[in-house]
């Protein structure tokens, strides 16, 4: 079973863009129509993820969107083997999963594995951050937190023949540019 940018395309709330009053330099006041998912071409929908939403959606149904996100990735962690019993992350494991996933295409490859290696500490420094938001008995935002920086960071870099030449394009790319903090 591999893991895919797909299980967390919901994950990722969609970043703002409004075109020519989109302000770059307030990253939490922006608002956006439009997915990531819709300027960068990778591969969507598996089975595990959407086993994950559908399993969720039923036994969860009182959480919020940021907790309903963050348990599904968490689904898809624990299934996937990715999710460690002490509550950290299987880098290795996901690493070795993406190189097989894009066995045959070394830019994505590439791409995704040098993403990895950056998010995996700033995910975990940044779900210790919000450790205030889990409730007893509720999901683990590590999962989250680390495939949306992944995420982030593959739109961000995405491949010129994945990406998707429009006006709101450029403006989603100018917005995670200037609201990178990864980097930060």
């Amino acid at each position: 079973m591999y893991l895919k940018l797909n299980h967390f395309c919901l994950l990722l709330m969609p970043v703002s863009i409004l075109g020519s009053a989109f302000n770059y330099t307030n990253c939490d006041q922006a608002k956006q129509p439009k997915f990531l998912s819709s300027c960068c071409h990778v591969q969507w929908h598996d089975k595990t993820s959407d086993s994950c939403r559908k399993s969720l959606l039923k036994e969860k149904a009182q959480l919020d969107k940021v907790e309903l996100h963050a348990c599904m990735a968490e689904c898809v962690f624990k299934i996937s083997g990715y999710f460690l019993t002490n509550g950290s992350i299987n880098v290795e494991a996901i690493q070795r999963n993406y190189q097989q996933q894009y066995k045959n295409d070394s830019t994505m490859s590439q791409l995704i594995s040098k993403s990895l290696n950056i998010c995996a500490d700033y995910a975990r420094k940044r779900s210790e951050q919000f450790q205030w938001m889990s409730s007893k008995g509720q999901c683990d935002y590590l999962p989250a937190t680390l495939m949306a920086c992944i995420m982030e960071q593959v739109y961000e870099n995405c491949p010129a023949s994945r990406w998707k030449i429009s006006n709101e394009c450029q403006a989603m790319r100018k917005y995670l540019l200037a609201c990178d903090d990864v980097r930060s």
